[in-house]
């Protein structure tokens, strides 16, 4: 798989959160063994996610959202580094006022912005997600928080909540297949019925 270690590299040094290798190569392997072609990716930060999909997949085009300027216009320099403005959309916009407003709908989405949304994003997802579609959602162990694994840090109890009540519904969701996986930490992988 073809990963970018410069742009790896500048989010670890300016603390931007990073897809994991393991989380990417998994998600590229899904896309091109369902044939998917539309994606939307929630949570840009600085590019690093979208590039690595639309380097490594067939898909067509990427819909990628980021509400923080910075991290947005970070992306737009990165995106168009790799000469991908042609497949890579990104969109400077608020994850829930895109999922409320767009018409488009998609085969993959890619959930990994605010965990503590995740729950408040799935309803608008479930309609724009077409039937067979699959949708990816990153960090559910969140570092091990959610399973108990370590302790919920202060701040995060809200967060921590909210991915336990997005687990606990996508699992029991009559509209959908779901695996939690371990893989990097933790992916909910689902597929609309």
């Amino acid at each position: 798989m073809k990963i970018d270690e410069t742009i790896k590299q500048s989010g670890k040094e300016h603390g931007v959160p990073i897809s994991l290798d393991d989380t990417l190569s998994f998600i590229c392997k899904t896309i091109n063994e369902n044939n998917c072609k539309s994606v939307l990716e929630i949570g840009t930060a600085i590019g690093f996610g979208s590039i690595t999909i639309a380097e490594n997949t067939t898909c067509e085009f990427i819909d990628t959202l980021e509400i923080d300027k910075d991290r947005y216009l970070q992306a737009q320099k990165n995106v168009e580094a790799h000469n991908l403005t042609d497949k890579i959309n990104l969109h400077l916009i608020d994850a829930m006022d895109y999922l409320k407003s767009t018409t488009k709908t998609y085969d993959f989405i890619y959930l990994d912005g605010p965990k503590g949304q995740y729950i408040n994003y799935l309803p608008h997802i479930l309609k724009i997600l077409k039937k067979g579609g699959i949708l990816v959602a990153d960090n559910l162990n969140f570092h091990g928080m959610v399973t108990g694994a370590i302790p919920i840090s202060k701040g995060c109890r809200a967060m921590i909540k909210g991915l336990k009540k997005y687990i606990a519904t996508i699992t029991t969701h009559p509209a959908l297949i779901t695996q939690i996986l371990p893989i990097g930490d933790g992916l909910g992988y689902s597929i609309k019925k």
